[in-house]
């Protein structure tokens, strides 16, 4: 996400206080019986961007307090929490370009491991590593200021509205940690494990496993895979419809865009696919923006 997203989104964010501030001194004199709201709401969540992490659909859930300043303008705090659930779906290789491929002798493991077999030492091939991964699972925990603007004045009256938001907020941001394992395939050579003969093919286009598996996850070795807590902060933006905002009880659908400032999630789309990427300590962790909408329904009670 470019880095004028997060602007953007603040400059909405002053165009509703300013236009909010157009509906003048009597306006805001004007006697709305149930001035005060607790609302609900709950729905899926996706993530939105180029190279988002390796995640499923996953969950949201606010809850808060507005008052209304005037028949346009209402603000109050809100608590929400986010969840997105690694999915291996996204990172698994459906096909051998697909692997993180590179060249044997570029790492000395690799070479030995053939070394056996007499072969020159410039000999080279192709081999990857097909990755199972667990863990990475992202939650945010937020508390926000709401600044919600009804496009048309509400009064007693009002059947429907129609609204836009803003909603600047600091998060608590957590990352399990990532774990799981590597399995290495050969490309243009295999093993005859009875005769114990190395073979090599001529572009048969077919990965043949090591049988070599492989722990991966967290460690000294990899601090980039363990478990992440930070706090940062961000904004959501979006528009909504709500249905007798002045009545006791009204319900509401919304759209939620959100930007949060880095944080650490899983993202090997972020990463070439190359051996190098594999052994990278920081491999298939990014600290980037994490963008993310949510679709919202809910319902406020109001007083």
């Amino acid at each position: 996400m470019k880095n004028s997203t997060p602007l953007a989104f603040l400059l909405m964010a002053c165009s509703f206080i300013v236009n909010a501030q157009d509906e003048g001194a009597i306006v805001k004199r004007e006697r709305i019986d149930r001035s005060k709201g607790i609302f609900i709401g709950l729905g899926p969540s996706f993530t939105l961007g180029k190279n988002i992490g390796d995640y499923s659909t996953g969950l949201s859930i606010e809850a808060g307090f507005l008052k209304r300043v005037n028949r346009v303008l209402s603000v109050g705090p809100s608590v929400s929490y986010i969840n997105f659930s690694y999915d291996p779906a996204k990172t698994k290789a459906e096909k051998a370009s697909d692997l993180y491929t590179g060249v044997a002798g570029n790492l000395n493991t690799w070479h030995e491991r053939y070394d056996q077999y007499g072969l020159p030492s410039n000999y080279q091939w192709d081999y990857g590593f097909l990755l199972n991964l667990e863990g990475g699972d992202i939650s945010l925990l937020s508390l926000a200021v709401n600044l919600k603007l009804n496009f048309i004045p509400i009064t007693d009256g009002t059947k429907f509205s129609v609204y836009g938001f803003a909603k600047p907020f600091i998060t608590s941001a957590n990352r399990k940690a990532v774990s799981g394992k590597g399995e290495r395939y050969v490309y243009e050579a295999y093993e005859d494990k009875t005769t114990e003969i190395l073979y090599y093919t001529t572009g048969d286009d077919t990965w043949y496993a090591d049988g070599d598996i492989d722990d991966w996850g967290p460690s000294d070795v990899y601090p980039a895979l363990k478990e992440e807590s930070k706090i940062t902060g961000g904004i959501f933006v979006g528009p909504g419809v709500e249905f007798m905002p002045a009545g006791k009880i009204s319900i509401f659908a919304q759209a939620a865009f959100g930007y949060t400032f880095p944080v650490s999630y899983v993202s090997t789309e972020s990463y070439e696919k190359t051996v190098a990427s594999y052994t990278n300590a920081e491999f298939p962790i990014v600290n980037k923006g994490f963008s993310s909408v949510s679709i919202q329904f809910g319902v406020s009670f109001n007083f």
